[in-house]
């Protein structure tokens, strides 16, 4: 039987029993023994017929009916939709298009939110439930449970935002939930380690001299290119979106091509290294990048150029930025003077 019209609405008459006239995705036209018309949904759950009423005809004309029911089907969709059918859709949609490393958040999702809630609905899903989530991965450490924290809270953003829940369960939890706090690492290499580092053999420790020599993040390292004396960051492996490159000294170009494997193998093997050299506190990849800023500021390179190397933006108009251009200036003026004076000799 093909969809109702108008017509076979308006001219349905009753029967000895309810007659049940079929507009599909459920719909039907109720026509009573009495020969009252309802408009209604009829579905199976759990093993049992379920009516939904939506209206009686003729105040509700087959058009609005047919609204009606899709309006109820899409508030069923959304309120049956899981926490494993969200994380699916955020990652295909979000992370995966605008994340460097997608990889990450589906690992957090994988480990941590699919075993535990992935077959609960969105709408069902409360707060002390993810906080408990987020302090049982503490055991992993205070800063990865902070950083499911900051996926979990823009997971359920963006379930917010599709309309599967009115509000974020993640808001308002704090690091404290994960017992992390932040600290500013200072960590600079000294020369004992930076010469141990020159005398490892291994594959692992040419990226660690590279990312000395040059100053990159690991992944500009590994996945950037080389260009002759140059290494080149396209504008999607750089963390402020600007295409970057550097200059390859003789020493840089001595330790390519470097080894393939990922961050997590490097930053591993070098916590392995730190631990068999008893090195305390060890070092990571990051700190290498600290440690090329260091020794260029300390070797009196001009703060402008560090910020270049390093692909910083610098902002003219915050006190630091100022006095740095204000040094520079001035170190100009003082050149101009010292050639005058030796032209006037």
């Amino acid at each position: 039987m093909g969809k109702l019209t108008e017509a076979t609405v308006r001219t349905s008459k009753p029967g000895n029993t309810d007659r049940w006239l079929g507009d599909g995705s459920g719909l039907y036209l109720r026509v009573r023994i009495g020969g009252s018309k309802v408009w209604v949904i009829r579905r199976k759950q759990h093993g049992r017929t379920q009516i939904i009423t939506l209206g009686n005809y003729p105040t509700v004309k087959l058009k609005q009916a047919r609204l009606k029911a899709a309006e109820y089907q899409l508030r069923q969709d959304v309120s049956n939709v899981t926490v494993d059918d969200l994380i699916t859709k955020y990652v295909d949609e979000i992370a995966i298009k605008t994340f460097k490393r997608p990889e990450l958040s589906q690992g957090y999702f994988d480990r941590a939110v699919s075993p535990a809630i992935g077959h609960r609905k969105v709408r069902d899903v409360s707060r002390i439930m993810l906080v408990e989530i987020i302090q049982a991965y503490a055991k992993r450490g205070a800063r990865t449970a902070d950083q499911l924290r900051s996926n979990l809270k823009k997971l359920f953003g963006y379930a917010v935002e599709l309309g599967y829940i009115e509000s974020n369960p993640m808001n308002d939890v704090s690091r404290r939930v994960a017992g992390y706090t932040p600290v500013a690492r200072d960590r600079v290499l000294s020369d004992d380690e930076i010469r141990l580092i020159w005398q490892e053999p291994k594959a692992n420790a040419r990226t660690l001299r590279f990312l000395l020599l040059t100053g990159l993040r690991i992944s500009e390292a590994q996945q950037g290119h080389q260009d002759g004396d140059r290494w080149i960051v396209p504008a999607e492996l750089s963390k402020n979106g600007r295409a970057h490159w550097v200059h390859l000294t003789p020493a840089a170009l001595d330790q390519l091509p470097l080894p393939a494997c990922t961050t997590t193998n490097v930053q591993s093997w070098l916590e392995r290294w730190c631990g068999n050299h008893k090195i305390v506190p060890r070092f990571t990849p990051h700190d290498g990048r600290r440690m090329a800023a260091t020794r260029m500021n300390n070797n009196g390179i001009q703060p402008f150029i560090v910020e270049r190397v390093l692909n910083y933006t610098l902002v003219w108009c915050n006190e630091q930025a100022i006095q740095q251009r204000m040094a520079i200036l001035q170190e100009k003026d003082e050149q101009r003077e010292a050639e005058r004076i030796g032209r006037l000799y």
